[in-house]
This record gives C-alpha cells, structure tokens and sequence, in this order.
C-alpha cells in the first residue's frame, strides 16, 4: 500500500495539450502513446484516489482495498502486461522526446514490477508518517484534493465513507498474518501511530475533520439539500465510520503495539533485504549499490563539514563544531515566531523577496497559482513541509504546506533553504510545468523521486542567486538542509541494510548537523516507516550539479542558467541515468 497523498505528481485532465513538443505524431508515436494510455487509464481503475487526485472524478466514489492481494495481484498483472508491450515494441528510430518517453516509461515499470514483488507493505500498513486511517482523515476534512463544492462530490464522498470500516477490518487481517509472520513495524513506529489516531478521535465528533465539510457547505447548496446531506452524512460517520476507528485504534494498541518489532530497519525482516534494494532502485534511478551510496555520502558530510567550519570562523565562534551546534539549537533569535500567523508572514515574505530574480534565472514557469497553507492540527506534530501540485484547470492551486505544531520552536534559519525546496523554484515549478507540457497522461502525472526531490534541493542551491541567504544564519540553515540530505545517505542504509539501530542514527546525525534533537528523532524515524525514499534528494542533486559543471565547462560563454534549466525541466521527470544522456546531447548539440 502506498499513501493516500502519494509522493507522485498530482494534476488534472483539463492540463494543456499544447506546448513546446506539440506535432504531428507518426505511427511509431501513436503505438507508443496507445501503449502509456492503456495503462495510465488501468492504473486510474485500480486506485481511485490517485484519480480523484489528479482530476478525474469518473471513480470518486470508489475506494478498493488496495492492500488485499487480489488487488495487488492485478496489480502486479498490469505491471508485467505494460512491461512486455513496451519491450516488444523497442525504443528505436523515435523523435528525441518520444525516446525519452519510451525509456522512462520502461524503466520505471520494470522497478514498480520488481517492487511489487519484494513489498512487505500490505503485511505492515500502519505507522506515523503514513498509514490509511491518517491520510483518509486528511482528506475527509476537505483540506487535500478531495473537495466539497457540489451535491455530487458528498454523494460521492458519502459512498466511500461506507468503505472505510471494510478497510480497516481487511488492515487488522493483514496485520495479524504480518504479526505471525514475523512482519511488523518498528514499536515506536507503531505507538507514534497510535497517538496520532488517538488525536484525531479525541475532539467531540463534531468537532472532527471528518465533520469539517458539514461545517462549510458552499453557498452554492440550497439549505433544504444541506440538511439532506447532512443527516445521512453524519449517521454514516456516528453509525459506522468513527465505531471502525476506535475498533481500529483498539486493535493496534491491545493487541498490535505489544507484538511489534525492536528492530529499526527492513533487513531484519523475512525479505527484508530484497525488498530494499527493490526500493533503493526504484527511488533513485541508479545501479548504485547501499554500500556506494553510504559512500557518497560520508564523503558529502566530510565535504560539508567544511563548510560549517568556514561560516562558523566567519561568526567568530571559538568552539568546537558540536558546541557550535549546539549553540544554534539554543539561539533565541533563531526562534522568533509566537503566534501560527507570523511563520506564516514570514513564509510569504521570502516569496515576494524571490519573485524580481526569477526572470534572470528561468524562461519556462509555470502558469498555476500558488498558495503558501498551514498543515491541518492533528496531523501536525509529524508532518514535514511539503508541496501538494495544482490542478490545472486553475480550480486548485500549488500548496506549500506548513506544519506549526509550536510557533515558539519554529526555526528561522532554514525557512529561506526549505521554500526554494518545496515551492519556489523547487517544487511547483518543476512539477507545475510538467502537467503543462505536451507530454502523455502517465508522464504528465508521474515523477520518480530522484529527479523530483533532486530538482527541490538542487532549487536550494540558487538561493543567492535569488537574494537570499544575505544573513550568514539562513546560509547556515542552507547548509544545514544540504547536511542533513547527506546524511540521509548514511543513516537510511546505515538503518536498513547496515543494521544500525535508531539510536546510533540520532548520534550519527546529532554529531554532524545542527537539527534539534526532537527534529532528528522524527526524521530518523520518518526514514524507519519509509525506507530508501530519503536517498532519492542527495543522489538526485548531485547528478543535475554533475551536469551543470558539465554544460558549463564545455559550453564555456554560451552557458547560461535560464538555457540549462530550460532543458533540464522541458521534458519532466526522468530517471537520472536517461537525464544524464539527454543533457550530454544537448551540450554536444550546443558546440
């Protein structure tokens, strides 16, 4: 099972169908696309929610046990089915953007196919950063891509309210079968779990987010139809749907959290290791093995270790590197927020600061709007900072999503580093632009994590180029995120593949970036419920910096960063390995 609000694109069907690729297709163009079009439109029966998603509501009151075997099983059927057609069908003599479809699409099956087969997910659903009765609650209270703005969108929401208590009943099956099997999630995983569902029960129902829609009907509905709406609605969530949470939320704490595992990482699990080198493979687009990428990434902290030594010189800090850091923890000017509101300000002021560079630097941007939206309460306190994209029909625009447990411990020094990461020009440009293009649905819609993420910390990197980072603390905060994607490298394979424990993770982070130690005990912790995923930012950065110094050292004066950054967003998403024979072509193209 994958989350609800998945890691992948997120668009609408009205996206333009003009753009700088539109042409005549030929035969060989069609039978490529024919073959992306079958299966995109198979993947939207098999998981509804990715369609509504995406803006397509012919499937809206649909909700399938996506963790059933049966439903896997199909699946894995598609997967193997697409996978022959496509290799039957050969990636030679096509246009440049049509190849580059046609490898992408072929990759990218052969690592869902080979995931698929290795998944332990659906015997372990369940645990802090992810898990269904969490993202469903996010998306009945209308705050994520399910919206409440017709009669039809509740009749529709109302049926798949009637099947979450079949969900949750077939998640306590397949968790019990885990449990014997020896297949479980880490027990702090699983507590921090619990007391998250616990939090969102506790209000009085009515108070819930699952009764949030009840609560701002739009103007558009007539009262009579309201009440309607209103009485069924709530005798589906008093009657049935908030008796299969506690039912739920009971099961995990009587008889799941007391069997799960002391263990940290997937190895320890039957399969564990194939499992995560299926997952190392699909989520960073290479052939690097764990150890090579524990490598790279101790020589990265080594790297960047330096630079804190420079800036912590520049601040005349007389210490050594850890009291340095621990200075920064302590900082009270680092700490400045008090109220939800100001962290807010703050965030939109970094946007207006931006926006007179962004011209010097990109050509292509995207058309979507942009809002800056603070993360619903209960889910808050293990929420990171992410995008959400628009829809391109302009009915939802792209979200930079904030969590606010506590303004007084929101950190200022890295808020510069994580906007140009999660919005501007990191991830609504890159993923905005891509719903845009002249591109088939299943490239439109879908993006592997290493160029994504890739793209979001490279983004980072442009921040005085953008006129930021002018305060030494913000190009700490700089450092601090590009340290902490470095040791994500160490830490992720440290935990799943090295056997390393989560206490030997926080000391390994504790010594080498500046977080406090609440943050890096999430974060070691987010790495524990997902593995790999967090490999995918670092490898994906230092491929489109590669190539960066590539262009411009073979380019020399002809080089300039609107041009790269044209091409390397002009085509979406790619696997870096076919981003890197794409780049090298256009240099050669250039000279």
């Amino acid at each position: 099972m994958k989350p609800l609000t998945t890691l992948l694109l997120l668009c609408s069907f009205a996206c333009s169908t003009s753009g700088p690729h539109s042409q005549v297709p030929s035969s060989r163009t069609m039978q490529l696309n024919s073959i992306l079009d079958e299966h995109f439109e198979a993947t939207l029966k098999l998981d509804p929610l990715f369609a509504t998603s995406i803006g397509d509501h012919r499937y809206d009151a649909e909700l399938p046990v996506s963790i059933l075997p049966e439903h896997r099983k199909k699946e894995e059927l598609l997967a193997e089915s697409s996978l022959r057609k496509i290799r039957n069908f050969g990636c030679r003599d096509l246009p440049e953007t049509d190849l580059l479809t046609c490898l992408t699409f072929e990759e990218e099956i052969q690592n869902q196919l080979a995931l698929l087969k290795a998944d332990l997910d659906d015997l372990a659903p369940f645990n802090q950063f992810w898990s269904f009765p969490l993202d469903f609650a996010e998306l009945a209270s209308g705050t994520s891509y399910v919206t409440f703005e017709t009669v039809l969108d509740y009749e529709n929401f109302m049926q798949r309210l009637k099947q979450v208590p079949p969900y949750l009943k077939a998640m306590q099956e397949r968790m019990v079968l885990g449990k014997d099997r020896g297949i479980t999630v880490p027990r702090i995983l699983a507590q921090k779990g619990l007391k998250n569902l616990k939090s969102l029960l506790s209000p009085p129902p009515a108070e819930s987010a699952f009764f949030k829609p009840l609560r701002n009907f739009p103007s558009s509905i007539p009262e009579p139809e309201r009440a309607r709406i209103r009485a069924v609605y709530e005798e589906i969530l008093t009657a049935e749907v908030l008796p299969a949470y506690r039912g739920f939320a009971r099961f995990v704490e009587e008889q799941y959290v007391p069997h799960c595992r002391k263990s940290s990482g997937i190895q320890a699990l039957p399969g564990g290791r194939e499992n995560y080198l299926a997952l190392v493979k699909s989520h960073t687009t290479t052939s690097l093995s764990p150890n090579e990428i524990m490598m790279i990434g101790i020589r990265e902290v080594s790297r960047i270790k330096k630079e804190f030594e420079a800036v912590k010189k520049q601040l005349g800090f007389k210490g050594s590197l850890k009291d340095f850091f621990k200075s920064l923890r302590t900082n009270p000017s680092l700490f400045p927020f008090r109220t939800h509101e100001s962290v807010m300000t703050a965030y939109e002021k970094i946007h207006q600061a931006i926006a007179p560079a962004i011209p010097a630097h990109f050509r292509m941007t995207p058309k979507a709007r942009f809002e800056i939206r603070e993360v619903e309460k209960f889910k808050a306190e293990t929420s990171g900072e992410a995008y959400q994209n628009p829809s391109a029909d302009g009915s939802r625009p792209g979200i930079f999503w904030v969590p606010v447990p506590d303004p007084a411990k929101y950190q200022k020094k890295s808020m510069e580093a994580l906007f140009l990461h999660e919005a501007i020009p990191g991830h609504h440009f890159q993923i905005s632009l891509q719903q845009e293009l002249d591109l088939p649905k299943y490239r439109k819609f879908n993006g592997n994590n290493a160029y994504v993420e890739g793209w979001g910390l490279y983004a980072e990197s442009l921040g005085r180029d953008l006129g930021l980072y002018s305060d030494p603390y913000s190009w700490i905060g700089r450092l601090e995120y590009e340290m902490h994607r470095a040791i994500r490298l160490v830490v992720d394979t440290g935990i799943h593949w090295k056997g390393w424990s989560r206490e030997r993770a926080i000391e390994y982070s504790l010594e080498h970036e500046p977080m406090d130690e609440d943050g890096i005990v999430s974060e070691i912790e987010r790495y524990m419920a997902i593995p790999g995923q967090a490999l995918s930012y670092k490898l994906g950065e230092i491929k489109i910096q590669e190539l960066k110094a590539y262009a411009k050292h073979e380019l020399g004066p002809r080089y300039s960063d609107p041009d790269f950054h044209d091409e390397i967003l002009k085509d979406g998403a790619l696997p870096l390995s076919v981003l890197d024979s794409k780049i090298k072509k256009w240099v050669a193209s250039r000279k």
